[in-house]
């Protein structure tokens, strides 16, 4: 079976949840306003500004460039919204002995065997690695540029034609790229948005006196998962640097 949406089976959930689905609710909120009027611009974004989508893009520096600044071409993500940048692929350069000795920031991997002066000439290597380190930083300004910076004022680009950057991404509408591990509160997030949207839209017509009737639409729970969306945010908050966010490093101090 191929998975290809999740947004669906979250809508479902959601009228299951707040109890909607035997209510006639007026179309601009019914449950096919749901994901475009609510989700992806509210639930998404929060979400994802917390524990965004990684996205690999590399950057051709021998291509023109504006002031320093390198461009990031959006089509070729998707038009998906850029939240920020992490940092240089630094794994790319491991195995090039060249970046290694130029004070380009990367670490050698030593493997296989290795006498003593093998270890000894390693360690002189490593120090003089760290004696010329030029000190490579990423600037990016939003919404869509990257500029490297040196500490030594180096033309860094000279010596690397290509260099891959992560991406911090809005995930996409589908939801595929959100972990499973992390739907569950992604989903409490998105039913506080839900309850929030009916509630707003409905409370002007509530408790109204007819000559009919009462309208009375038992909106109390939806209250009661209008207000819990603070603390989802913060428990999204309270995870931002943590070993449950990959995207992010966390230190530990013993």
């Amino acid at each position: 079976m191929a998975f290809s949406n999740r947004m669906t089976d979250l809508l479902n959930k959601i009228e299951r949840r707040l109890g909607t689905k035997p209510i006639n609710l007026p179309p601009d909120i019914d449950k096919s306003t749901w994901a475009k009027e609510v989700i992806i611009p509210d639930t998404l974004l929060t979400f994802s500004r917390f524990f965004p989508h990684k996205w690999p893009y590399t950057i051709d520096t021998r291509k023109d460039k504006k002031d320093g600044y390198y461009l990031i071409d959006e089509d070729k993500i998707g038009n998906i919204e850029i939240l920020g940048v992490r940092d240089i692929n630094w794994e790319e350069f491991s195995h090039n002995y060249n970046s290694q000795i130029s004070g380009y920031g990367t670490f050698g991997i030593l493997g296989g065997q290795y006498s003593l002066d093998d270890i000894g000439l390693a360690q002189m290597a490593a120090d003089h690695m760290s004696l010329f380190n030029n000190g490579i930083f990423l600037e990016w300004e939003p919404p869509n540029r990257i500029k490297l910076v040196s500490t030594v004022g180096l033309d860094i680009a000279r010596s690397m034609p290509t260099f891959t950057v992560d991406l911090f991404l809005k995930h996409p509408d589908n939801l595929m790229t959100i972990a499973p591990t992390k739907m569950e509160t992604f989903e409490d997030l998105a039913r506080a948005d839900i309850a929030t949207y009916l509630y707003q839209y409905l409370k002007f017509y509530d408790n109204l006196e007819t000559v009919y009737a009462n309208i009375d639409l038992k909106m109390d729970e939806w209250q009661k998962q209008m207000d819990r969306r603070e603390d989802i945010v913060q428990t999204l908050k309270d995870g931002y640097v943590s070993m449950a966010n990959d995207n992010q490093p966390a230190i530990f101090c013993i």
